[in-house]
């Protein structure tokens, strides 16, 4: 449980570095998030090298990218449905999905560079191999699959806590929806590597996810 721990210290010192106002829109949010992963990336896949399971759980298979693709389109459509009851178009709660945009930045500089947008693909996946290839499988060992797999989501999404006061709004207040977004798609990412064992189309759907929800389907006129 210690590695869990360290794993949420370091995620929320980092998620609290890289979503400051100041670094909205930049490179070096991204390259932030990124370098945090990457280290603890590299522990989750020797701790899956080391109890023998980095192969069946990262091996492609058939029907993985279907599973990943569908299951992201059914997250962002919730999505959808979410941003429009808490945060309604001429409400002053739509001020937390400016920030949100600001904080991610033009989508348009993201898809004309090919480093951002690799950027904004690595870090999903990386953020996989992280939450449910190495917390998942500590939590279940410790707590079994049943209160595994919820308590990783529950993770996931407080490891966000430093946006709910970075991308406040002086109007609508402290903003909640990164730690909304994260614990709906988290119980779904964690139940289905939780259910199925294995990571590849999980991390597909959460590249995917991430990519269409955050840089193309925004309210219109922002």
């Amino acid at each position: 449980m210690r590695l869990v721990a360290l794993v949420v210290v370091v995620l929320l010192a980092a998620n609290g570095f890289a979503l400051r106002p100041s670094l909205a829109g930049s490179a070096e949010m991204w390259l932030v998030l990124a370098s945090a992963y990457v280290v603890l990336s590299a522990v989750a896949l020797y701790a899956m090298w080391n109890d023998g399971t980095l192969v069946e759980r990262l091996a492609p298979r058939w029907g993985d990218i279907s599973l990943g693709a569908i299951t992201a389109i059914v997250l962002v459509v919730a999505s959808w449905g979410a941003r429009a009851a808490l945060a309604p178009a001429g409400s002053a709660q739509s001020a937390w999905l400016l920030r949100v945009y600001l904080q991610i930045g033009p989508p348009e500089r993201i898809q004309r560079s090919v480093e951002l947008t690799l950027l904004v693909m690595l870090v999903p996946a990386l953020e996989e191999l992280v939450w449910r290839g190495l917390v998942l499988g500590r939590l279940t060992d410790r707590f079994g699959q049943r209160r595994g797999w919820p308590l990783a989501a529950l993770l996931y999404a407080a490891a966000l806590l430093p946006s709910v006061f970075l991308l406040a709004d002086p109007a609508a207040g402290p903003n909640p929806l990164l730690i909304v977004a994260a614990l709906g798609c988290g119980i779904v990412w964690s139940f289905m590597a939780s259910i199925g064992g294995r990571l590849s189309p999980v991390i597909i759907s959460h590249v995917a996810f991430t990519y269409f929800a955050a840089l193309q389907f925004r309210w219109p006129g922002m």
